[in-house]
């Protein structure tokens, strides 16, 4: 990997990682469909701003080829997630997500036919220990069958993006992609918020700032980086950064909301810091050999 992927990821997860507060804020004064609603309108508003004044550049393509990535990720996967969270505890909901790299890992081979390093599946679980030692370890679970079926929905849509997207990165750029999530996502939520009787007008402070930080940063700016990684990288090599993002959150809240970092969450921090780095480490060790022989 080169540094441009390296920085991809850790800015995508550092921008992940923040957009749980301004989740949490919105969603105090906003139903969950109306605010996807303006968070994916806000993206699709810039994307069309930046295209006008030629910033970035969309070609005439048959856009409808990526209705599974738009599918899995954001349509799925944030309806999985939101409901999910409604009948599980966020602990369960962060362990659950983590397992995302180690799908990816059994999944990519069947669908995109490559070869899958052991060191790759070390690292996964690795990954996946930390974050259990992050947001698992001595928690009380309360959530039920039917919230963790619906995060493992989560789950499952979240490792298919990857492995969509990945696919068609070949034909499309990672702007194309991402604009056409970003509109898809937005007329699809709008829909379901008007046809649900939640759509509402809000312009306080705590929405409109949600909605600029989301829509710009953790929508557009997140996922372009996210689709630039895909079209880079594998996805099991890409899905480790999910898992950074824990990271960023347990060290947003002890910054900005002052709460306390366990030892146990550090070993854990580490165990994540470490699979990323080592991973990275042996992936390019791989590259320059197979550069090499031929």
């Amino acid at each position: 990997m080169n540094l441009k992927v390296i920085f991809s990821g850790i800015a995508m997860s550092t921008i992940f990682g923040l957009s749980f507060l301004f989740t949490k804020n919105a969603l105090d004064y906003v139903p969950v469909y109306t605010f996807l609603s303006y968070r994916f309108g806000m993206a699709t508003l810039v994307m069309l701003l930046l295209a006008i004044s030629g910033v970035i550049k969309l070609s005439k393509k048959p856009y409808w080829k990526l209705w599974k990535v738009v599918l899995f990720e954001p349509i799925l996967y944030f309806i999985f997630e939101t409901n999910g969270l409604k009948y599980t505890t966020s602990s369960e909901a962060g362990m659950l997500i983590a397992m995302i790299p180690i799908v990816v890992v059994l999944i990519s081979p069947i669908f995109l036919k490559e070869r899958i390093k052991w060191y790759q599946i070390i690292f996964s679980i690795l990954s996946f220990l930390g974050v259990f030692l992050i947001v698992g370890y001595g928690a009380r679970f309360s959530g039920t069958f039917f919230g963790e079926l619906l995060i493992l929905g989560a789950v499952f849509s979240s490792a298919f993006y990857n492995i969509f997207s990945r696919k068609y990165s070949s034909e499309f750029s990672p702007v194309e992609i991402t604009f056409f999530m970003m509109t898809s996502a937005f007329v699809f939520f709008t829909i379901v918020s008007l046809l649900s009787g939640q759509f509402t007008i809000a312009f306080n402070l705590p929405v409109v700032t949600s909605v600029l930080y989301l829509g710009i940063l953790s929508s557009t700016v997140a996922f372009f980086l996210a689709n630039f990684m895909l079209s880079k990288v594998s996805p099991t090599v890409s899905s480790l950064f999910a898992n950074l993002t824990t990271v960023i959150s347990v060290l947003a809240g002890s910054v900005i909301r002052h709460e306390k970092i366990s030892i146990v969450q550090i070993i854990g921090m580490v165990l994540i810091l470490i699979s990323l780095i080592l991973n990275s480490y042996l992936k390019q060790h791989d590259m320059n050999s197979e550069a090499i022989k031929s």
